[in-house]
């Protein structure tokens, strides 16, 4: 694979040399993701990034400021809706930044809040945390609430249970509600895995 830099939206092919160089600058000047602490913040280009974790060869952000505010989709299930779409979109513009190979794929699981399990498991690049991450993380994510309503990806129920409305979100108190119909205008916050060894700005 060709490695690349990105300067005002177009391609700049590097030469093995030129990304020695570079990588030699970034150790000399950054930060290696494994290395910053769990609750502080990186900066990927011009996204400032929470450290929730580190896990295996990946460590775990999600975006400190909304990228978007907009209704979730056409329904509560996360696969396929809008929120889902903006995440995507975000990841094409990490792989630009970071390069592709340094997103790890990660699995969303979109089991209901009442524990239905009908819109499955989902692999992504970038998307909204679930329910279950909220609760895991509260106590980071608590430093960084928002002053708005934030989407998560965990529906309330299903059409199973006769609900396809109803969608997981936190509120600008940090407390986790389901009372946020699809259609409400509430924040989007991508979360993605990087690769460790990747360097960054502090």
């Amino acid at each position: 694979m060709n490695n690349y830099i990105v300067i005002n939206g177009q391609k700049i092919e590097l030469t093995p040399e030129q990304v020695a160089q570079i990588t030699a600058s970034f150790q000399e000047k950054g930060l290696r993701l494994g290395d910053a602490v769990a609750g502080g913040t990186v900066m990927l280009g011009s996204h400032e990034m929470i450290v929730l974790d580190h896990i295996g060869e990946g460590t775990l952000l999600l975006r400190k400021d909304p990228l978007k505010k907009m209704a979730f989709g056409k329904n509560n299930n996360y696969d396929g809706s809008d929120a889902d779409a903006v995440c995507n979109e975000f990841a094409d513009e990490l792989a630009d930044i970071v390069g592709e190979d340094n997103i790890l794929i990660h699995e969303v699981d979109l089991t209901a809040d009442d524990g239905l399990k009908d819109y499955g498991v989902i692999q992504r690049k970038a998307s909204l945390r679930t329910a279950q991450m909220q609760r895991k993380y509260v106590e980071i994510l608590d430093k960084y609430k928002l002053d708005i309503w934030e989407w998560l990806a965990t529906a309330f129920s299903t059409p199973t249970h006769d609900d396809d409305d109803w969608v997981k979100c936190v509120a600008p108190s940090g407390y986790n509600s389901h009372h946020c119909d699809y259609y409400f205008v509430y924040a989007v916050r991508p979360f993605c895995i990087l690769k460790s060894d990747i360097f960054v700005s502090a």
